[in-house]
């Protein structure tokens, strides 16, 4: 089965913890992303605000742990459950990012 998964989203760097490694020595970085833009839906002009939880993993986390809260970034991956037991618990899992 062949499904497309992809986000891009902009947004602030909000809530971001410690970077940490998995028992492979991954980098691992978690942090939540407030976004607000304005949309068109049913063609009726909405506001949109929200925030996501993200987590970003490998090079592309040691970049992310050096951020401060509030820096404005772009950054694309896709959505999976936050685990097995919890798969209605989305997650935003970055692959790629930069500065706006």
């Amino acid at each position: 089965m062949s499904a497309r998964n992809q986000v891009v989203a902009h947004g602030a760097v909000l809530q971001t913890e410690v970077l940490r490694y998995t028992p492979a020595g991954i980098p691992v970085i978690e942090f939540r992303l407030r976004h607000e833009s304005n949309q068109t839906e049913a063609g009726i002009e909405r506001q949109v605000q929200c925030e996501m939880p993200c987590v970003c993993l490998g090079d592309k986390a040691k970049g992310l742990a050096a951020l401060a809260d509030g820096t404005e970034i772009t950054v694309k991956g896709f959505l999976a459950g936050r685990s097995q037991r919890y798969k209605h618990s989305l997650v935003l899992h970055i692959t790629d990012w930069k500065r706006a």
